[in-house]
């Protein structure tokens, strides 16, 4: 067929909607400004990176961090967003923080405005883009100076746009804006390049038009995503000779860990605030995965079902296509994540399926009530609406009230879930005030430098370095139960790579701790010693670290 495609035609909603729509949209992006006024957004260590990039792109050293490597590890859109703020005046956080906001908006916008246009049912409509609007998990991490805003955003975008290709909108335009989104969604964030051979493959695949039509769309979509991560890729293998950045330093994670580490945050998206205790919230889950299971049953397999007549078509592209993609992105992060970043996956990675998932959840109540049932099958259908309606209604008063108490306690002492720099966790930090009391001339490492360099702002790159975080021979005689060969490796790398005459800052309480050695084992490296002591870390000086014990 090289014509256009026959559809549905496109679902009619009055301008209560669109008011509804905007009113929403907005609303999130001002809750948003709401939550980060006093403190700003959360800055953790990647924050660190994209903030300091910023800054030294301004004053001319380049896209280099605080400690003077290139950006690499992340992709550079929110640090070149953030200098051009800065470029226009306005401090880098404060820019994140309307970028941010923006970002929520518009993806709450484009997100309701296309289902707008797939979904019949006006009530559908509203609650999907209600439980988006008070989600807890696009509410937390917009919070944050972190590329997943804008992930999400236009792979929400891109997707919305992959699919009007897929319904049959003629011309090569279509797949070029398609093609655009995703690659500015990898320039956010690496792993949406899912998002390239999903989007050329989903082409490639589709049954409207002939062979060279689907080529040439599909190589259009490909070219223009492409040409965004061409570009850095090649400046990361120039200026490092690795493609994302150098992930050494990292230790990987085991896959059922990520795996529990990924239910869990399932379940706090499901009934937020769960927190621990989500196993508590089981029956809650279980009653919400039955009805769900139930409703898909039905709509995918009416003729086995009480229901008998169906009056929407039951197979529809955009369930194809959003279903796919959120399965793909999953199974793509743990091939991928617990290797290459060290992390395991949780709420942030799994951000990008979020929507893709709701909207999915959303088309298939859409079709589940416009199933005819007479009898029995109208029992079953306002017994599973009635269920439905719970669920959702349970799970928007979880959100609202956990959104409430994020946004409290954010304003009063800012985010500490992540040890974020600028939380009230680190104000009575004797370690960082002292610190700053020795003003070090020479190269401070330490175990947390973003930390240091969050305090001096106005350090020149490569004052502030980060600590080897392990020694694959130390790792090695951990694992074989040899302490004495770990120590010794650890002691070898540091006296090594240690600069004469620098300082050690070593924060004994920190949120979150991956380091596999301890202050004794620096101390073990030759030529440091300890200088000064407080509560919650130590000063320590490096006199000679040129001078290696033998084995």
């Amino acid at each position: 067929m090289n014509g256009r495609r026959s559809s549905e035609a496109a679902p009619r909603h009055g301008a209560s909607l669109w008011v509804f729509l905007a009113l929403v949209a907005v609303a999130a992006g001002l809750h948003m400004l709401f939550r980060t006024a006093p403190r700003g957004v959360a800055v953790t260590a990647d924050g660190i990176a994209t903030w300091s990039s910023a800054l030294n792109l301004l004053a001319g050293h380049g896209l280099v961090d605080y400690a003077g490597k290139p950006l690499t590890n992340w992709p550079p859109l929110l640090a070149l967003l953030a200098a051009a703020a800065g470029r226009a005046g306005v401090d880098p956080p404060d820019a994140v923080r309307w970028i941010h906001a923006a970002a929520l908006t518009a993806t709450l916008w484009v997100f309701g405005r296309w289902l707008a246009t797939r979904v019949r049912r006006r009530a559908v409509v509203w609650s999907a883009v209600a439980i988006a609007a008070v989600s807890y998990p696009l509410n937390y991490w917009a919070a944050h100076m972190l590329g997943e805003m804008l992930m999400v955003l236009f792979v929400v975008a891109a997707l919305v746009q992959l699919d009007a290709c897929l319904r049959g909108r003629p011309g090569s335009r279509v797949p070029a804006l398609a093609g655009a989104f995703a690659g500015l969604a990898v320039a956010a964030r690496y792993p949406a390049a899912i998002l390239i051979p999903f989007g050329s493959v989903a082409l490639l695949l589709d049954r409207w038009g002939g062979v060279a039509a689907r080529l040439r769309r599909a190589a259009v979509f490909a070219g223009v995503a492409t040409a965004p991560l061409a570009v850095i890729v090649g400046r990361n293998w120039m200026l490092s000779r690795t493609i994302g950045g150098d992930r050494t330093i990292y230790i990987a994670q085991g896959a059922l860990d990520s795996l529990v580490h990924a239910g869990k945050a399932l379940a706090t998206w499901a009934l937020p605030g769960a927190g621990p205790e989500w196993l508590g919230h089981l029956p809650w889950l279980a009653a919400g995965a039955t009805c769900a299971s139930a409703v898909c049953f039905m709509v995918a397999c009416p003729r086995a079902s009480p229901l008998r007549r169906a009056t929407a078509p039951l197979v529809d592209p955009s369930i194809r296509m959003f279903s796919a993609f959120a399965v793909l992105y999953v199974a793509f992060l743990f091939a991928m994540v617990p290797v290459a970043s060290g992390e395991r996956v949780g709420s942030r990675f799994l951000l990008p399926a979020f929507l893709p998932a709701l909207a999915v959840a959303a088309l298939l109540a859409d079709r589940f009530l416009r199933i005819e049932a007479r009898g029995r099958g109208a029992l079953a259908k306002r017994s599973l609406t009635a269920g439905l309606v719970v669920v959702c209604a349970v799970h928007a008063v979880f959100a609202i009230r956990q959104n409430a108490i994020v946004t409290a306690e954010w304003r009063e002492r800012g985010s500490a879930t992540w040890g974020a720099y600028n939380s009230a966790y680190w104000d009575g930090s004797a370690t960082l005030r002292n610190a700053a009391l020795a003003r070090a001339e020479t190269v401070v490492y330490s175990n947390d430098a973003p930390l240091l360099w969050y305090h001096d702002r106005t350090a020149p790159p490569g004052k502030y370095r980060e600590l080897p975080k392990s020694a694959a021979a130390g790792v090695a005689g951990l694992l074989m139960g040899q302490e004495d060969r770990a120590r010794l490796s650890w002691a070898e790398e540091l006296g090594a790579q240690l600069a004469p005459g620098s300082s050690i800052v070593w924060f004994e309480k920190r949120l979150f701790d991956t380091m596999r050695y301890g202050v004794s084992d620096i101390l073990a490296a030759p030529g440091v010693r300890l200088v000064a002591e407080w509560e919650d870390g130590k000063l320590l000086r490096v006199e000679d670290p040129s001078a290696v014990p033998q084995p």
